[in-house]
């Protein structure tokens, strides 16, 4: 499916991976400075949520706050309705590298590796 190549292109891409916010255990970020995104995962199972939000007139910090989702356009893809191993471990790896991003752990462990004294 092309959400699967979507997501393997944003991994491969993940310096465009910008604005990432939390709320609770949702991740909103930006994608390319113009797409909005959100990630979250399921808290007893391997069960990933990706949701892409087409709203223009709502900022990242907006969608992150919001609390009344009826009735509100926004298209989610799971890893459980796509059922492959390739479509599970690419919306891990995105979920890893979001939540990674909004502690900054990137930017330490290049720090520590890039690091020669």
């Amino acid at each position: 499916m092309k959400i699967v190549q979507v997501i393997n292109a944003m991994i491969t891409n993940k310096s465009k991976i910008s604005n990432v916010l939390r709320n609770d255990k949702e991740y909103f970020f930006l994608y390319n400075g113009k797409y909005k995104w959100s990630i979250t995962k399921s808290d007893n199972e391997e069960k990933y949520y990706i949701h892409f939000y087409p709203a223009d007139d709502l900022s990242l910090q907006e969608l992150s706050q919001w609390g009344d989702w009826e009735g509100f356009n926004y298209v989610t893809y799971s890893s459980e309705d796509l059922k492959t191993k390739e479509a599970v471990e690419s919306f891990r790896e995105l979920y890893q590298l979001v939540v990674n991003k909004v502690f900054g752990i990137d930017d330490i462990f290049d720090n520590i590796i890039n690091d020669v004294n």
